[in-house]
C-alpha cells in the first residue's frame, strides 16, 4: 500500500514532466502572470510550481492508495473512489461492475494514475499562479485540494486545459483573448476573468474545485465571495459536495421540466431545471446568502421564474430529508465497499506436499522386488506430478509415461530377479 506510492516509474515520469514544464513556463512567459516579471520572481514562481506539482501528485497518490488499501483493493472500493474523487472513472465502470465484468478505469493502477495527473497538474498550475497564501489558509487549502477535494479539482484541471487552449487560440486569431487568468495572487483560488461557463447571456461564473472560471469581478466583489464559497464547500465536504450537488439535479430535473412547462409553456423545458436544479439547490442557496443577493433578483430571472424559485426556508425544508437520505446512502456504500471480500488472487495455489511413500502403483505391493525396482524413480515422478498440477494435459502425459515405465520395470524385474521358491 505504501510502496506503490513511490515505486511507479510512470508516475515519476508524469510528475517530472509537470515539474519541468512548470519551471520552464515560468521562465519563458515571465511577463504573462501577475505583473511581476523580474527574473528572481520568475525563478521563485517556477520553483513553487515544481514543489507543488511533485507534492501534489505524491499526496494524491498516498491518499488514494490508503483508501484502496484499507479495503484490500476491492472492486467495490475502487468504484466508490472512482465516483467520489474522480467522477469519470466511476461513471465509466458502473456498468462493468453491475455486470460483473472487469473494471476499466477503477483498478488500483488506474486510480493511482488519475491521482498522479490531477494532483500533479493542480499543484503545478497553482504554484505557477501562486494562488496559495502560505501565511494563511493556503496550508489547509493545498493539501485539501489534492486529497479530500479531488473530485472538484479533477474538473478544475479540465477547466485549466480548456481555458489555456482557448486563450492561445483566441489570441492567435482574434483581438479579444478568451480564458484570461486574473493577476491576483495568494487568494487560495484561481480566477479566470473570461473562459468556460454554462451561461453567457446573462453571464454566469462556473466554479469547480479551486478554479473559478468566467468570473470578471475580483476579490472585493460580492459575486467573487459567492464563487469563493463554492471553493471552500468543495474543500470542506469533498465528494459529498460534488455528488449531492449532482444528486439534487438528478432528483429534481424531471419534476422541474413538468413544473416549467406548466408555468412557462415550452420555454419551461429549460427554465424549469434552471430554477429548481440551480437556484433551489441548497449549495447555491448557501452561496447566494454569502453573496447577500436575492435569488429572485438575479439578472435573467423573469416573473415566471420567480414563481418557481423557493424561499430559503423551503429549500432548507427539502434539504433535510434529501441530505439525510444521501448521508445514509453514503454510509451504506462505504460500509459495504470497505467490508467487501478482497479480490481473488490470480496466483496459482501451490499444491500440498506429497510424500514419496504415498506414490504407489496398482498391482505392486510394498516391499516386493517390483516395488524396490521402481523406488529410485519415485522422487522424480512426484516432482513432475507436483509441477504439472495446473496443467492437466501435461499431467495426463506424465501419468501415461508412469504406467509405461511400470510395465517395463515389471518385465525387467521378472526376467532378472530370481523368483523365490514356492
Amino acid at each position: 500500500m505504501i510502496e506503490r506510492i513511490f515505486n511507479d516509474p510512470l508516475a515519476w515520469g508524469i510528475l517530472a514532466g509537470f515539474a519541468v514544464l512548470s519551471f520552464v513556463i515560468s521562465l519563458i512567459f515571465k511577463n504573462g502572470f501577475d505583473g511581476d516579471s523580474s527574473p528572481g520572481t520568475a525563478l521563485l514562481r517556477g520553483l513553487e510550481g515544481v514543489v507543488l506539482s511533485v507534492l501534489g501528485g505524491l499526496m494524491a497518490r498516498a491518499f488514494i492508495s490508503i483508501l484502496l488499501g484499507s479495503a484490500d483493493d476491492s472492486a467495490a472500493a475502487g468504484l466508490a473512489v472512482g465516483w467520489g474523487f474522480f467522477l469519470i472513472p466511476g461513471i465509466v465502470d458502473t456498468i462493468p461492475y453491475l455486470t460483473h465484468s472487469n473494471p476499466v478505469l477503477t483498478t488500483p493502477e488506474s486510480l493511482l494514475l488519475f491521482a498522479t495527473v490531477v494532483g500533479g497538474m493542480s499543484g503545478g498550475v497553482s504554484g505557477l499562479w501562486r494562488i496559495y497564501s502560505w501565511t494563511g489558509l493556503g496550508w489547509i487549502g493545498f493539501p485539501l485540494d489534492v486529497t479530500w477535494a479531488l473530485a472538484g479539482n479533477t474538473v478544475g484541471c479540465l477547466l485549466h486545459a480548456i481555458n489555456f487552449l482557448g486563450y492561445w487560440l483566441t489570441r492567435a486569431f482574434t483581438d479579444s483573448p478568451w480564458g484570461i487568468h486574473s493577476p491576483e495572487i495568494r487568494e487560495n483560488a484561481h480566477r479566470y476573468e473570461s473562459g468556460f461557463g454554462l451561461r453567457y447571456h446573462p453571464r454566469y461564473a462556473f466554479t469547480q474545485g479551486c478554479v473559478m472560471s468566467n468570473l470578471e469581478y475580483g476579490p472585493s466583489n460580492d459575486l467573487y465571495r459567492h464563487e469563493k464559497t463554492h471553493v471552500w464547500q468543495n474543500r470542506a465536504f469533498g465528494p459529498l459536495y460534488t455528488l449531492t450537488y449532482l444528486g439534487w439535479i438528478v432528483v429534481w430535473v424531471v419534476p422541474a421540466v413538468i413544473a416549467g412547462i406548466i408555468v412557462e409553456g415550452i420555454a419551461g423545458v429549460a427554465h424549469g431545471p434552471n430554477n429548481w436544479c440551480y437556484f433551489n439547490n441548497p449549495w447555491e442557496t448557501w452561496a447566494y446568502a454569502v453573496q447577500g443577493a436575492e435569488r429572485t433578483s438575479i439578472d435573467g430571472v423573469s416573473d415566471d421564474d420567480r414563481k418557481m424559485i423557493w424561499p430559503a426556508k423551503y429549500v432548507i425544508a427539502w434539504s433535510i430529508p434529501f441530505f439525510a437520505i444521501a448521508s445514509a446512502l453514503a454510509v451504506l456504500i462505504v460500509v459495504s465497499a470497505w467490508t467487501a471480500p478482497p479480490p481473488p488472487s490470480h496466483k496459482s495455489k501451490q499444491p500440498a506436499h506429497r510424500p514419496h511413500a504415498q506414490l504407489f502403483f496398482d498391482g505392486v505391493a510394498p516391499g516386493t522386488h517390483e516395488d524396490k525396482a521402481i523406488e529410485w524413480s519415485r522422487p522424480c515422478l512426484c516432482h513432475l506430478l507436483v509441477k504439472s498440477e495446473s496443467h492437466p494435459t501435461e499431467k495426463e502425459v506424465i501419468m501415461a509415461s508412469v504406467q509405461t515405465l511400470k510395465s517395463a520395470r515389471q518385465v525387467w524385474v521378472g526376467s532378472t530377479v530370481p523368483k523365490e521358491p514356492a
